[in-house]
């Protein structure tokens, strides 16, 4: 028995005939070596529920600054898109000489489609949307 030292302990009855009990099911030859294995066990569990609680704002920090990231570069290519719709709304505009107020309509138009379809469009749909042209050119 090296560097052990002997530790006299204070124990309910209940919990040695536990102990005894428990013991056939361990990997333990004696009730010393299971009550240091059972204190081993606990270190390990408060060790790592102190660590669950130095590590989890960690992990939360490092997720919330991977969401930051990922809105910034979301937000940079919508830019991106929107700049490049409104060239190629300009240049329709040009080509076919749209005016502001035919321009408004369509604007309403559009807003009133994409808001009642929660945003998902069907393009077959409104190729086909007879109505849409109706409205459009009054």
């Amino acid at each position: 028995m090296e560097n052990m030292k002997k530790y006299s302990i204070w124990m309910q009855p209940e919990m040695i005939e536990e102990i005894e009990k428990a013991l056939p099911f361990s990997y333990d030859d004696n009730k010393s070596s299971f009550i240091r294995s059972a204190v081993n066990f606990y270190i390990g569990y408060l060790m790592h529920k102190r660590s669950a609680d130095y590590i989890t704002p960690l992990i939360s920090s490092e997720i919330k600054n991977q969401v930051d990231s990922l809105q910034d570069c979301l937000s940079e290519m919508i830019f991106k898109l929107a700049v490049e719709s409104a060239k190629q709304n300009c240049i329709l505009c040009l080509a076919y000489d749209i005016d502001s107020s035919l321009l408004e309509r369509l604007d309403k138009l559009c807003a009133q489609k994409v808001a009642s379809t929660n945003g998902i469009i069907d393009f077959d749909a409104i190729k086909y949307d007879s109505t849409l042209a109706k409205e459009f050119y009054g």
